[in-house]
């Protein structure tokens, strides 16, 4: 069986240059196809924390950042503060730092524009981990098919490779 261009690329470069080729940030609508992916993060030595984002709002989206992000007690509960903390989270360990929230459509009707500023100090942040050899990479679950972002961090989030088509996000 002849591989796709696509298969070929992410052989000889790997899931997270396919992903970060076009944008720190990946959709996924599917669990499954999320649980592959995780699969090749964890093989390739990623720490990957995950995230279910069904009751974030306003008022607890912090709190459930900093838990998760094991984030110090003095960690500010503000954007600006999640961004400090996310650049103490450089790992030398490890290739990079997957963070995945599951969900997070229910975030985005709860509070788009700040599920979307989460997004963004993510993206941004990518930029500069890329430039001292690691990686960051930001992966949303939604149940929606539809999900769509204006541009984060100067790129609009693609859909995974194997959902980049829309009948390929049918239930």
């Amino acid at each position: 069986m002849t591989k796709s261009k696509l298969e070929q690329e992410e052989d000889k470069f790997g899931k997270d240059y396919e992903i970060l080729k076009s944008s720190p940030i990946c959709k996924y609508f599917k669990n499954g196809i999320l649980d592959e992916d995780l699969n090749w993060f964890n093989s390739n030595n990623y720490e990957v924390i995950e995230m279910n984002c069904r009751n974030w709002n306003r008022k607890n989206a912090h709190q459930k950042l900093k838990i998760a992000l094991n984030f110090p007690d003095y960690y500010g509960e503000n954007l600006d503060a999640f961004a400090d903390c996310l650049t103490d989270m450089y790992n030398e360990r490890y290739r990079g730092l997957v963070l995945v929230f599951r969900r997070y459509d229910n975030f985005v009707e709860e509070d788009g524009k700040f599920a979307e500023a989460i997004l963004d100090i993510i993206a941004s942040e990518s930029r500069i981990w890329l430039l001292t050899g690691q990686k960051l990479i930001g992966l949303i679950q939604s149940d929606n098919p539809d999900l769509d972002f204006p541009k984060i961090g100067g790129t609009s989030p693609d859909w995974n490779a194997s959902e980049w088509f829309n009948e390929n996000r049918k239930k």
